[in-house]
């Protein structure tokens, strides 16, 4: 009978402990908060870096707007005056890695047949535009037939790399680019001379 009983026990001690477990409510938020940790650190890092994101997408458009307006309000920029607003603009990137940006300031003349050419044009960290190379700019931008026109062209291009990297790997390019007439005079002349073909 010991022997019987013994295995009977043994049976029926499962379905007790089961019973038990299955009213028993201790590790319930436990279990949930493990569940729903993974999503809650996915949302997190996405969240910062979206945030991170279209904070140096707001800067790279800031910065395009101080390189245009700077260089637009003077009649005659300096090698010393160009330096200074290419750190300007360079200060209105930070606090994200100056060294990641790339900006182009170019005056472009367009004469009385419509055709638009690079008078002048500085960079940092980028290529300036040759002197005298034909630019496209929008129609809109276009000044009439028989008539001339100038315009400012600040372009920066920044390489964002996600500081957490947990949805998004490598590096996006953001930029931006914007046109800008003279503010004070018909023309924004830039000394020295950067060739014979420019004025």
């Amino acid at each position: 009978m010991g022997f019987a009983r013994r295995l009977i026990d043994l049976a029926i001690r499962p379905v007790r402990a089961a019973r038990v477990l299955a009213h028993d409510k201790r590790g319930v938020s436990a279990v949930e908060f493990a569940l729903v940790l993974p999503l809650m650190v996915t949302l997190f890092l996405a969240t910062v870096e979206t945030t991170q994101g279209l904070q140096a997408d707001r800067k790279v458009s800031l910065a395009a707007r101080a390189l245009s307006d700077l260089a637009s309000q003077a009649t005659t920029i300096a090698d010393a005056d160009m330096s200074n607003i290419l750190d300007a603009t360079a200060d209105v990137i930070a606090p994200f890695n100056v060294s990641n940006a790339q900006m182009v300031v170019t005056g472009i003349q367009t004469d009385i047949l419509g055709v638009s050419r690079a008078v002048w044009s500085d960079a940092r960290n980028a290529t300036r535009y040759s002197c005298g190379q034909v630019m496209t700019i929008p129609n809109e931008l276009k000044p009439t037939l028989g008539t001339t026109g100038f315009l400012v062209l600040a372009e920066v291009k920044y390489s964002y790399t996600p500081t957490v990297a947990y949805l998004i790997s490598g590096s996006l390019l953001l930029s931006d680019r914007l046109y800008t007439r003279p503010r004070i005079g018909e023309t924004v002349s830039r000394t020295p001379k950067q060739g014979a073909t420019c004025i």
